[in-house]
């Protein structure tokens, strides 16, 4: 088939114009994302050989925005975007990725602006609060947003990428439940923030399941870290000294090998079940070593290649018939399947 003849066949099927067309596949500009998409649609359903349209097409630029790398999950995160950027870059995609302080709000608001209308997609991982949820809703009617590893909804986005949070949060009071026993015991839930969503989603499902299967367990006051390691152990140390018949700890956060390390000064690293999120080169030893029971780890690489993969839909250039399924499975490390290496 002739180069004329596919222009005219897309521009036939689109209803858009053969100039249209060929400022897609030229590269000409003036073409807005939902008619290139639906060049490239059409391209697809014809069968037509796309190859012919990748190296000319504009790069996408996107934008990451993530909590700054202190904490290790989202340097997991930040590293995983660094390694999918090759092979998005053979389907014209750039990524650039941005971080951003969690509890700065007003500047996470404004940098969510900046971006939305410096580059064509966004991907963003920050809390639900009134400045950062209405900066996501202008942001959004500019360019596609997907939200990562907690969802904000109703602010727009195209769609969420990561786990099940509350879920998840049954799946480790369950592991809590069955390792503390019938006998039960008090339960220390610490949250990273109580603003983000994913944290309390684990918080409702961890609650919920101990309420219904395990009655013996009691759930002490909330405590919020603030993604501060030291203010973690702090938190930890008060309840242990204070609180009787302490038998578990969930930690949904940041902090946990200060945690383990204030367990174990106070001889006590037996005695307390420790169950936390995220399965770092630091809480695989600590897991090797017996100071953590279970991790529960998402798949931070799979979750960048969703999130790249859904932007990549939303413009036409994703090879499939329907958006990538947004929800990413997740899995559970105790001693004694604790990989070595990651």
């Amino acid at each position: 088939m002739s180069k004329k003849t596919t222009l005219e066949s897309i521009a036939k099927a689109s209803g858009l114009s053969i100039a249209t067309v060929d400022r897609v596949i030229n590269r000409r500009g003036g073409v807005s994302p939902k008619s290139e998409a639906k060049v490239l649609e059409w391209a697809n359903r014809l069968q037509l050989d796309r190859r012919i349209f990748r190296t000319n097409l504009k790069a996408l630029r996107i934008a990451v925005l993530i909590p700054s790398t202190t904490n290790p999950f989202f340097l997991s995160m930040k590293d995983a975007f660094q390694a999918i950027s090759g092979h998005a870059a053979e389907g014209q995609i750039q990524i650039f990725i941005h971080t951003t302080k969690p509890t700065d709000h007003s500047t996470t608001a404004r940098k969510i602006g900046e971006l939305a209308t410096a580059y064509d997609g966004l991907i963003v991982c920050c809390p639900d609060q009134p400045d950062i949820f209405d900066a996501l809703q202008r942001a959004a009617q500019h360019v596609p947003v997907v939200t990562l590893v907690s969802d904000i909804p109703n602010s727009g986005r195209l769609a969420y990428v990561g786990p099940d949070n509350r879920r998840i949060g049954r799946v480790a009071g369950e592991l809590m439940g069955r390792f503390i026993g019938q006998d039960g015991g008090k339960v220390l839930v610490m949250l990273g923030h109580s603003s983000i969503i994913g944290h309390q989603e684990r918080e409702m499902g961890f609650r919920a399941v101990t309420r219904e299967r395990f009655p013996k367990i009691e759930i002490l006051d909330i405590a919020e870290s603030e993604e501060d390691s030291s203010r973690a152990a702090s938190i930890a140390q008060a309840a242990l000294r204070t609180e009787p018949n302490i038998r578990g700890i969930y930690n949904v956060s940041a902090g946990n090998y200060q945690i383990a390390q204030t367990l174990r000064s106070l001889d006590l690293g037996s005695e307390v079940v420790f169950i936390t999120h995220e399965l770092t080169p630091k809480r695989r030893e600590m897991l090797r070593d017996g100071l953590l029971d279970a991790v529960i780890d998402q798949n931070p690489r799979l979750e960048a290649r969703k999130a790249i993969d859904i932007i990549a839909y939303s413009f036409g250039r994703l090879e499939q018939a329907q958006m990538p399924d947004p929800f990413t499975p997740f899995e559970i490390f105790l001693r004694e399947n604790c990989p070595i290496e990651m």
